[in-house]
């Protein structure tokens, strides 16, 4: 789905007047929820709100970078921003409003930095999942500004099949809009309730069948929203360093052998995966380790308050409520890897596990086995060329002979990390519990394009999780 720039433009006014109550923008716009880490308190910031503990870190950054007029006063608090409560801090507010009102580089910055955050990855899972009507890159797009992404857990609350997987568009976006409403509604976060405005805007906008956008204004919480005169600001050329591309599945399959993929509608669950781990990343203050496994930039730690119940969410999803990073001796990496795969949507596909080893020796298996219906199967390092959302296989058993054909039942130590990136000679992957952290470093290719095996940064690689979606 690409949309003209008309509805484009429509589609930002209307997102604008949901998060600032101005179709142009506010691009000064401050609030502040208790909707951070935990519930606790957190800014807000400008045309389409980003957050304190989000990706507010990244656009001071971009803006100090790109010389505004306050760039030089905000310096010093780019690093801190997500690191530092800086919620309570006046001067970092008031230099904030400032920039957003005064300097026209700052609204420059923040156009190229939420088309970038919001509108592209939202393009992209349109695109993934076969939609095609402006009104339901609205509704798609809204979620990714809202909920950073199309919330996996409400879409396993209707039935209705996306397009790409021959169900009809129209009745999808209906009703995933009917289970956000209701999710808005009865959240436990009480200052979500009042969004609901979004949600019903959006029903109405169905119910009158306005699919092409073509009817206007959209009465969006209460403001009257038409296009812009001025429906072209800084067009998208190319996508984000950080934000992978969808693959197309024969992309996926180019230097492998040949096996049965799923179907094209499953495509964007690499692209969700290795945002969600990139997001996470981001929380936990984008620690860094270089190609020998030393740190290059030190990240929050898993004890750290704020931290540890984070790690705490990771367990729960694998049904461990009694565990968090204060418990030390239990490794967490296995974990954060469920809940990654979890939150990107695998279903049942995936078997969720404290052991990385489980759903290793799995894969193998199933591949051995030709099981079509599982969600990764694994490969020796020479026989698939990494790709987003495949997962790479450490052993870390210093009593047992591991690697691709010794598997022992799937009792042995090991670590896997997710890849989010590749390039030409290497990868770049984030694991969770590496360093106590969530970690992010890069993985050497051979001139083939495959993981060498044996030792890199000081561990050693036996194996790919291909992910065949």
């Amino acid at each position: 789905m690409i949309l003209t720039p008309a509805n484009k433009s429509l589609c930002e006014r209307v997102l604008n007047a949901f998060e600032t109550g101005s179709a142009e923008g506010d691009y000064s716009a401050i609030s502040i929820y208790h909707d951070g880490p935990h519930g606790i308190r957190q800014v807000t910031y400008g045309r389409s709100q980003t957050t304190e503990y989000g990706k507010l870190r990244d656009l001071v950054t971009r803006y100090v970078n790109a010389n505004g007029t306050f760039s030089a006063e905000l310096a010093p608090f780019a690093p801190l921003v997500g690191n530092k409560p800086l919620v309570d801090n006046e001067q970092f507010k008031t230099l904030l409003r400032r920039a957003g009102r005064d300097d026209p580089t700052m609204k420059t910055v923040q156009d190229r930095f939420f088309d970038e955050r919001y509108y592209v990855p939202a393009q992209n899972w349109a695109q993934a999942f076969g939609f095609k009507d402006a009104l339901s890159m609205l509704v798609i797009y809204d979620s990714f500004v809202h909920s950073n992404r199309i919330l996996s857990f409400l879409r396993a609350r209707f039935p209705e099949k996306p397009p790409a997987s021959g169900g009809d568009e129209r009745t999808w976006i209906s009703q995933y809009v009917n289970v956000r409403q209701e999710w808005l509604t009865n959240h436990s976060n009480p200052e979500l309730h009042p969004t609901v405005y979004r949600t019903k805007c959006l029903r109405f906008e169905i119910d009158r069948g306005n699919w092409d956008l073509a009817l206007i204004p959209i009465n969006a919480n209460g403001i009257l929203v038409g296009p812009s005169p001025e429906i072209s600001r800084h067009p998208i050329t190319t996508l984000p360093t950080e934000q992978p591309v969808v693959p197309f599945l024969d992309e996926m399959a180019n230097g492998n052998e040949a096996v049965p993929l799923m179907p094209a509608s499953a495509a964007g669950f690499t692209a969700n995966a290795a945002s969600i781990a990139i997001d996470e990343w981001r929380f936990f203050g984008e620690q860094r380790y270089n190609p020998s496994g030393d740190i290059i930039h030190s990240g929050r730690k898993e004890g750290e308050d704020g931290w540890w119940q984070r790690v705490g969410l990771y367990w729960a999803k694998i049904g461990r409520n009694d565990l968090d990073g204060r418990d030390h001796d239990w490794p967490w990496s296995a974990a954060f890897i469920s809940w990654v795969m979890r939150e990107a949507g695998a279903g049942d596909r995936f078997s969720y596990s404290a052991s990385h080893a489980t759903y290793i020796s799995k894969s193998i298996r199933d591949r051995n086995q030709g099981n079509a219906n599982a969600l990764y199967w694994g490969y020796r390092l020479n026989e698939r060329k990494p790709q987003v959302g495949d997962l790479v296989c450490w052993d870390r058993d210093p009593d047992k002979v591991v690697d691709y054909d010794h598997q022992h039942l799937g009792n042995y130590s090991s670590h896997t990390d997710l890849v989010v990136s590749v390039s030409t000679d290497q990868i770049e992957i984030i694991g969770g519990n590496v360093g106590n952290s969530v970690t992010r470093r890069p993985l050497m290719l051979t001139a083939e394009g495959y993981l060498a095996a044996g030792a890199q940064g000081g561990e050693t690689l036996f194996a790919i999780m291909g992910c065949r979606i």
